[in-house]
């Protein structure tokens, strides 16, 4: 049995330090590192990242009225893990935070599941992705991110599939000073385009394929399709509301986005990122 042991000594001890530069009302990839404190005497860094939207006309970041999408990724650094054990898509986290803005303060959370990988006795890193839900940010104006707890859900098995001891769930308590991780501007600008997909969801998954579906609905101008893509790569054109990507590998996670294009080539923003993990082979 791992329990309690596995979590805190294993999968959160050494962590990753620095990554790049907060960003202010900016667009791109922003950073931050956060110290937690895991249970008596554990404290952990996180090394935590995130893309801003760009998706505003007059230098912000989300239009008037548009939800803002942040993907999220949280790399741990393993100390003294157990050597063949695995940590799978069935673990998740979840990072709190506040957005701080003229609508005052709103609670939300960054759900996250692992990237699959099997440990070795010298540790190894591990990645967390997903994203938080979308935040409405209006009235206009400037919007500060602020991180807060991280709850970890670790469920971890053997190479061959089998358990490794039981699911086990610990809320690391932030025990730093920073917290901000960036300011998202909300502009009043108004942009007109096709309607961004929503319920982007995988409908089947094998070592080397996923199939999507999601919805849309039409605007002014008939839809002609949709693009996908892969970990921030185009990858396919499809007419339909579902797609399959192949030649994937197994046993790796990956991030898929959908838009909607228009017949006078106009295209919506990103739908909101999922995030899944393709099994390894054999199961």
């Amino acid at each position: 049995m791992l329990g309690r042991r596995f979590v805190i000594g294993a999968a959160v001890a050494a962590m990753l330090s620095g990554g790049v530069a907060v960003g202010t009302a900016s667009a791109g990839t922003v950073g931050l590192g956060l110290d937690y404190t895991c249970g008596p005497g554990v404290v952990v860094h996180a090394d935590v990242t995130a893309v801003v939207p760009d998706e505003g006309m007059a230098g912000g970041n989300v239009p008037y009225l548009e939800p803002a999408y942040i993907d999220v990724d949280v790399t741990f650094a393993l100390g003294r893990a157990p050597a063949g054990v695995r940590i799978d898509g069935d673990s998740t986290a979840s990072l709190a935070a506040t957005v701080v803005g003229p609508a005052g303060t709103t609670a939300t959370a960054a759900a996250l599941s692992f990237a699959p990988t099997l440990l070795t006795s010298s540790g190894g890193l591990v990645k967390a992705a997903g994203g938080f839900p979308q935040l409405w940010l209006y009235p206009a104006g400037d919007y500060a991110i602020r991180l807060g707890d991280l709850t970890l859900s670790l469920r971890p098995e053997r190479a061959d599939g089998t358990p490794a001891g039981a699911a086990t769930t610990v809320t690391c308590r932030h025990s730093g000073p920073q917290d901000l991780l960036t300011v998202v501007k909300s502009e009043s600008s108004i942009i007109e385009h096709p309607v961004r997909p929503s319920q982007l969801q995988v409908t089947a998954v094998t070592p080397t394929s996923v199939s999507l579906s999601w919805y849309s609905t039409s605007w002014w101008f008939p839809t002609i399709g949709y693009d996908v893509f892969l970990d921030g790569v185009k990858v396919a054109f499809v007419t339909d509301k579902q797609a399959t990507l192949t030649g994937l590998s197994p046993d790796t996670q990956h991030r898929v986005k959908v838009t909607t294009k228009d017949s006078y080539g106009f295209s919506s923003p990103k739908s909101q990122g999922l995030v899944f993990a393709t099994p390894p082979r054999g199961r």
